[in-house]
Order: C-alpha cells, then structure tokens, then sequence
C-alpha cells in the first residue's frame, strides 16, 4: 500500500515541529487531510483545567450534540470512533491523537464513501495521523508543565499571602495602616482596586465597614460608624451576609436573583462577596467588584477569596482579642492603682496576661503550653489541684488535656455525665461552691459528685465566640485555703485570655500542619509516591555541598556520587496494549522495585514519564558499573503485575554518571551537566537494543576547560572525538 513521498513527509514533519500550539497544529493537519480526500478535519481540544466544558477546536464552530456524542465516545474508548454524519452521506471518523492527564486531543474528519473506500488515501491518512499524534503529545506535554507551573505559582503566591496577613495583623501598626496592608495583598492575588471589609453583627443587625476603597466612589468611610441594617436594605453586601455563603456575578443579574429593587452605588459588572465565619457564625465580609467587562473574576478567584477571607477574619479577630486584651488590661489596671492594698495583685493579673499572650504566640509543644498555664495560674491563686477540660470534637465527652490533683494520678476521659465541669458548660457561667452548696446543688439534680468531694470548688468556662468550649477548675480539700469571689472574678478574666490563647495556638498548629502537608505534596509525585523534581533541586546542591567536603578528606579521593536515570523499555506498548491505567500501574510497582535497590542515604526521583532518576551516596568509581547491572538485572528478573490478574516482564535502560566526572574531583560539570551525561549514556543503551546500562567517562585525550561548551554540541560529539569513552553493560558481556 504506497504512501506519502519521502519529500512530502519531510515536509509535513517540518511544518508540524514549525507548529507552536493546537490551532497552528490544527491549520497543517486539515491542509494535509483535505488533500487525501476528507471532506471537512476539526482539531478539538481542551487544554483548559480551570473552566469546565473548555473545548476549543479549529475551525472554532460550535459543537453541536451530534458531535459531543461521537467526542465523547472516543474519550471514553481511546482510538477512533466512527459514525455517520446525520444526513448519512458521509462517515464521521474521531481519533484520539493524544491525552495527557485531564488534557487531550482529538481530530475529526469527515469522508464520503468514495473517499473511505481509497486504500491509497487511507494509508497516507494513518500516517499524517502518526505524526500529528507525536506532535500533539508533545504540545500536551509542555501544556500540561506549563499548567503544574502555573499552579504551583498561584499556591506559593497564596501562601505568601498568608504569611503576610498574619505578619500584618502581629505587627505594632496602627489599624488603618494594616487594613490598606491587607487591601495590598489581596491585590496581588487578583483584580480588587475595588475593594472593602465589612464587620457585622446579627444581634443588634448592623454594619461596620472597617475599610472601603473604591474607583467609583470617592467619598471618606467612617471605620468607626455602626449602621443599622434596616437603613440598607437593599445592598447586595448586607444580602450576601444575611445568607453566609459567597455571592458572584453582575450586579444587575444578583439583584434580580436576590429581589433587590435598585443598587445604592454603582452597578458592578462583576461582583464577589464573600463572608467571613468565626466557628460558622458570619462576623463579616470580603467584597471585590469590578466596573470594567474585560475584568471578570473567575470560580478560582471565588475560592481564593473564601480562603483569604477566613484568614483575614482569623488575624482581625487575633489583632482584635489583643487589643480587647490591653484594653481590659488598662482599665483593670486603672482600678488596681486607686486601691493601694490591690497594687500587687493587679501586678501579677498583668504579667500572667502578658505571659498568656506570649506564650499562646510561642512554638513550645501543647503539654508545655498547658504546664505553662497552670504555673500562670498558680502564681495568681492556689492552684495544687487544678485541671482543664475541653469538649471533645463531636460535642459529647470531655477530654482532660492537663491535671494535677492530690487525690487523682490523673482525670480520664469521659461521656458527657451531671458533674460539676459539665455544669459550667451547660451554663456558660463561673461556678464557686462551698460548705453546703455542694449538697443544695445536688439536691436540685443539677449536678452529681464525680470523683474526691472536695471543701471548695472553682470552676470558669473557656468561652470562644460565645460558646464554652471547655473550662479550667481548682479546688481545695482542705478548709485552710478557700476560693472568694475575687478568685472568681480574676480566673473568669484570666480565662478569657487562655481562652484565646488555645484557640490561636490550635489554628497555628493548624496552619503549620498545612503548611508542611503543602510543602511535601509540592515535592511529591502524586502517582508513585516518590520525589519530583522540585525535590531534586532542593536537595542536590546541599549534598554536593557534603560531598565536596568529604571528597577532601584523605582516601575518599576515588569515590564519587552517582546519578542513573533508568528508563523502562518499550513502556508505550503498555499503555496502547492495556491502557493508561495498566500503564500507571506499572509505574507505581516499578517505583517500588527501584525502592527496593536503594540504600539509606539515596534517594529517586520521578524524573519525566517512565523515567525515573537515582542518585546514590559515594561509593568507588569501580563499583559503578556493577551498581548498573545490579539494576538491570533485578528488573529483569521480575514480573510486573498491571491489574486484572495480568503480569509482564519488563526491562530498562540505564545511563550512569559520575561526580565528580574526574577522579582528582576537579569537576568542571554541574549537576546539571552530570544528569545529561547519565541522559547521554542512557540514549546510547536505547539506540544498542536497550536492556542494559551505559555510563560516559574521561579519557586522557579529554579538555576539561572546554568540556561543558562542548558538551552543549551533544555527548555524542565528545564520544566521536576521543574525549568521552563508553563502558556499557556490552562491554561486560563481551568481556
């Protein structure tokens, strides 16, 4: 069956690679399958992992329900579909041409029967087809980097901005300095010159906007003034916050949506609202809005925004409990110097105060936290019994995170029961009993003695944002030392404190074991679980580092650090002869053979699709060549199991490289360099019948100052010219 001229397919290939993207890509490939009698070629893509439904095709026609059928048909099976178009004249043929990940391609040609019936044409056909498939994967490829680079920016440009508000709202600037600060950050992460936070209250409903920058309206806010909200009843700010969930469109098709009859400024072209929550209760809100049809925000910028918003409420609220904190600080102390028998009291109240908030900011671990609090405690009153008690998480049992008692080794967990602790949860409110009110109580049935009666009980709740979330007790078994209703009063106002203190250091806990889960995604591969690049070039600077040092050390001279990038052969047969998922599945177990060749120490990484990068801690240059046929041999000698009860044997191709490249450590390659050296000798094993390993080492003939520009020409013109030589798993055979 003849096929295309060798000139014409030189031609195609030429104008392919010449094709930067998918709708150039497109253009070439419907010039060539018009000419070998397709009626009408459609390219049909999507490239687009952040719109749903972000098809794109060449020509840019609508796709109509006919064609979404047959589009979707080949994406589910893979190859080519056909069907007859709807008049029935012609054969509609789709042909998966390549998919990486979400992203994928798809060409749909359409013939008549006269045309389908040209084996000529047909075979010209399969192999413009080839060739677009190996250029549309290649487009996919750098696409899909392109896309994992984006993604990566927007999450280190998220968590930057995280650090900053947090870092803003610790710092000693004046509220409306740290405010324009906030504005500043979220500008960076999207378009919002237009831009404001509200404060809100539900009980009396009113609202405080706190900072409002707007291009369209230039008149001076009050951060101070508290407005009814009976007086704006028709903004889409008071709307969004009534309803506690984010709101985003235009702003004429919102208040059609919401039954808002006109707008009290400017109508935006797009509007998003996004409420702040403090333990699922709206405490205000986040507003961006744009007045100009080329600025539209998009379901990212809404997530992006719910995330920042809570973090902002989290640092205004941090920022608002320290200035509530100094607040009731001054007036206390105000009180404590008109009373001069109370002067050291209040001296003690404040340092504890200080000492809560310095300690709820320190990076000490929860047990010493706790510890931390009783020895607060204890300098204020008697505290040698003394314990805390949090609700557990699903709001029915108590957990004592900390005690010290006379009586007690310690107070176990437990259900929800009719004690004291449980009482003061239930009532929100300072409890202190003694004498005979133990009895009264319980003669009422309000509560039941749990464990050594104690003479006098104290006992105040942990309240956060009006709900007890647990509560802090000292009691006395001794008539020598009672508890008085100043006691009461200053463990209420301490606890207020501690209160807030233990929920800040839970969120940073929190936010830390984001963070560091952020961290190790960002240098994991999600498939085989192994390191990705972005590992490597963390790490591999400060191992040279080591290494050279070592290097140094006396009878270290003859080892070397050794890179291998291993490739499994033949690997695409797997994928077009079981699929893609058999193909992950093999990926997945061959990681976890190369896990079992690795010793403490070295490290591999998922260099780039079936190819995988060890790097192993120095060991003698004469080792190396048995370290490349440890790996090709123990790969070979295994059956890989791709699912359904199927296995296959497999083998790979090994490139080996040392640093340093000379052994007096002289090195005037990078890593950089070493790794395409491994990449070179690995090419070479592939080009050689593959299953086998090849390492690229100096000759005598060899130039270290012009290796590396040379080098750039390709290793191998450094073979050809004498100053590379290649040791190769052949060479073993042969010996």
């Amino acid at each position: 069956m003849p096929h295309q001229p060798p000139g014409v397919r030189e031609l195609l290939a030429r104008s392919l690679l010449e094709s930067q993207d998918l709708r150039g890509l497109a253009q070439v490939a419907q010039q060539q399958l018009l000419s070998l009698g397709c009626e009408s070629v459609r390219l049909v893509w999507n490239c687009n992992l952040d719109q749903k439904n972000g098809e794109q095709s060449y020509p840019p026609d609508p796709i109509d329900r006919h064609l979404a059928s047959l589009l979707a048909r080949v994406g589910e099976r893979g190859g080519s579909v056909q069907q007859r178009s709807l008049d029935g004249a012609c054969v509609e043929t789709a042909t998966l041409l390549a998919r990486r990940g979400p992203l994928w391609t798809i060409v749909v040609c359409r013939r008549d029967r006269e045309a389908e019936a040209n084996p000529e044409h047909d075979a010209a056909r399969q192999e413009v087809l080839k060739l677009l498939a190996l250029r549309c994967e290649s487009i996919l490829r750098t696409e899909r980097l392109r896309l994992d680079v984006e993604r990566m920016a927007r999450a280190e440009r998220l968590q930057r901005a995280l650090f900053a508000i947090s870092d803003c709202a610790s710092s000693s600037q004046e509220a409306a300095q740290v405010l324009r600060e906030l504005h500043q950050i979220v500008g960076r992460l999207m378009y919002a010159q237009n831009f404001y936070i509200v404060r809100y209250t539900a009980q009396p409903e009113t609202l405080r906007f706190i900072y409002f920058a707007d291009t369209r309206e230039s008149g001076a806010v009050d951060p101070k003034e508290v407005i009814d909200a009976a007086t704006v009843g028709n903004s889409l700010t008071l709307a969004m916050l009534r309803k506690g969930t984010p709101i985003h469109g235009p702003g004429r098709v919102l208040r059609e949506q919401l039954g808002i009859a006109e707008s009290l400024g400017p109508s935006a072209e797009d509007w998003l609202g996004v409420p702040m929550l403090e333990n699922g209760v709206v405490r205000g809100g986040v507003v961006v809005q744009s007045y100009d049809p080329d600025q539209q925000y998009s379901e990212a910028d809404q997530t992006l925004l719910v995330y920042v918003a809570q973090n902002i409420q989290t640092a205004l609220a941090r920022r608002e409990a320290v200035e509530e904190m100094e607040h009731r600080v001054a007036e206390r102390t105000l009180a404590l110097r008109q009373e001069v028998i109370e002067r050291r009291r209040g001296e003690r109240l404040q340092a504890a105060l200080f000492r809560i908030a310095e300690v709820s900011n320190s990076n000490e671990s929860m047990d010493s936290f706790y510890a931390t609090i009783h020895g607060i405690v204890g300098e204020l009153l008697d505290a040698r019994n003394f314990y805390i008690a949090l609700l557990t998480d699903d709001g029915e049992g108590l957990e004592f995170p900390f005690s010290v008692d006379e009586h007690h080794a310690r107070f176990e967990a437990r259900k929800l029961a009719d004690g004291l602790s449980e009482y003061v949860l239930r009532t929100g409110k300072p409890l202190l009993l003694h004498g005979n009110m133990f009895d009264e109580l319980m003669a009422a049935g309000e509560a039941q003695s749990i464990g050594a009666k104690a003479v006098c009980w104290l006992g105040v709740p942990l309240i956060i944002a009006g709900k007890a979330i647990g509560l802090i007790a000292v009691q006395s078994y001794t008539p020598d030392y009672l508890y008085t209703t100043r006691d009461e009063e200053l463990l209420n106002f301490v606890s207020f404190h501690i209160a807030h203190a233990l929920e800040r250091r839970r969120a940073s806990e929190a936010l830390h074991a984001a963070n560091l889960r952020l961290e190790v995604a960002s240098q994991t591969d999600p498939l085989t679980g192994l390191h990705n690049r972005r590992y490597l070039s963390g790490q591999i600077p400060a191992d040279l580092a080591f290494y050279d040092r070592e290097h140094a050390r006396p009878g270290r001279s003859d080892h070397a650090l050794v890179f291998a990038i291993v490739d499994i052969d033949h690997f695409k047969r797997i994928n077009d002869n079981y699929g893609h998922k058999a193909g992950d599945h093999v990926l997945q177990k061959f990681a976890q053979a190369l896990n079992g060749l690795v010793q403490a120490g070295d490290y591999i990484v998922r260099w780039g699709g079936e190819e995988f990068l060890l790097v192993f801690r120095p060991m003698p240059r004469e080792s190396v060549p048995g370290l490349g046929e440890r790996i090709r041999g123990n790969i070979a000698a295994q059956l890989f199991d791709i699912g359904d009860s199927l296995q296959l044997p497999l083998t790979c191709s090994i490139g080996l490289a040392e640093y340093p490249l000379f052994a007096d450590g002289q090195n005037p390659l990078g890593w950089e360099q070493t790794v395409e050296l491994a990449d070179a000798a690995l090419y070479w094993v592939k080009e050689h019948g593959r299953n086998g390993w090849a390492a690229l080492r100096p000759t005598e003939n060899s130039d270290r100052a012009g290796l590396v520009l040379e080098l750039q020409s390709g290793a191998r013109a450094l073979v050809d010219g004498g100053q590379l030589a290649i040791v190769s798993s052949g060479d073993r055979g042969r010996g």
